[in-house]
């Protein structure tokens, strides 16, 4: 069995036309630069783990149309989940045109990718910053799970079902993991991919991998303040290898500008490496 090569993006927190995220940053040109990035990695599939939108900006049409571009271009699946910005069944179904079935949510799907089969979970939280994983999602899985898959499953949802390490992000993850451990206990899943935290991490919930992506968007510092992110070139995704015996998961930085003005740029990021964002945003800008 060859290597699959998993890329994972997160939070994107695309805004409407014409607007900047936090007044900065061009959040469509960071997420078209990631998945231009993401070629160099020759992809199976790409998967999106929720924030496409910032604050619940109308924007989930417009990037439905750029990820079926991507998909054209990268010759592979874009599996995207939504996230605590993006306003209920706005992941619908324009997104994931690839599935091979639906779950009780328009956003859960299955699909399968050289016999890995991939899971899509909507854990809910819109404008909250928490997450829930409902009943009938948790029925759902189950059901599924009860076949296990060649190559095993993977998980897609926004809510990691671990706690962040930075303090200030405590009690913003899923809320009730411990019935998702349940389901997983003795499953094929060998892993859950997440958002949300802005962070990159690796846990376990009761021994079962969890890989939290960093953003696309912008990146937070684990032991900074939460409304202190890191500088004008922090853009990210991970890149996630998947053979029989292992996986094997490493963050990717999306590089900005251009080789012969490196040190122009390197300069402006010393000089520019913290910005803000109001303290209003605390609540829901995860």
């Amino acid at each position: 069995m060859k290597t699959l090569n998993v890329v994972h993006l997160s939070d994107t927190h695309l805004c409407a036309e014409g607007k900047l995220l936090h007044g900065t940053i061009d959040a469509w040109a960071r997420l078209r630069a990631a998945l231009h990035a993401a070629k160099h990695f020759t992809p199976d599939v790409v998967v999106v783990t929720g924030d496409i939108a910032d604050r619940g900006a109308p924007v989930h049409e417009r990037a439905a149309k750029l990820f079926a571009k991507f998909e054209n271009e990268l010759g592979c699946p874009i599996i995207a989940v939504p996230g605590n910005h993006d306003p209920q069944e706005s992941v619908n179904e324009a997104f994931n045109t690839f599935r091979l079935s639906t779950g009780p949510h328009i956003a859960n799907t299955v699909h399968e990718i050289d016999g890995l089969r991939i899971i899509g979970l909507d854990s809910g939280g819109y404008r909250e910053a928490r997450g829930w994983l409902d009943a009938p999602q948790l029925r759902w899985l189950s059901s599924l799970l009860t076949q296990p898959a060649p190559r095993g499953s993977l998980i897609l949802m926004h809510h990691p079902p671990v706690e962040a390490m930075a303090a200030e992000l405590s009690g913003r993850g899923l809320a009730n993991p411990e019935d998702l451990a349940l389901i997983l206990s003795g499953s094929d899943v060998r892993g859950i991919l997440c958002g949300h935290f802005h962070q990159a991490g690796v846990g376990q919930l009761k021994g079962t991998n969890v890989f939290m992506a960093p953003a696309t968007s912008y990146n937070t510092n684990a032991y900074a303040p939460q409304e202190i992110l890191s500088g004008p070139e922090s853009s990210w995704f991970s890149l996630l290898q998947v053979d029989a015996q292992s996986i094997r998961n490493s963050p990717i930085p999306v590089r900005h500008g251009t080789r012969k003005n490196k040190n122009q740029i390197a300069s402006k990021t010393t000089n520019a490496t913290r910005a803000r964002i109001p303290a209003h945003s605390r609540e829901t800008s995860s």
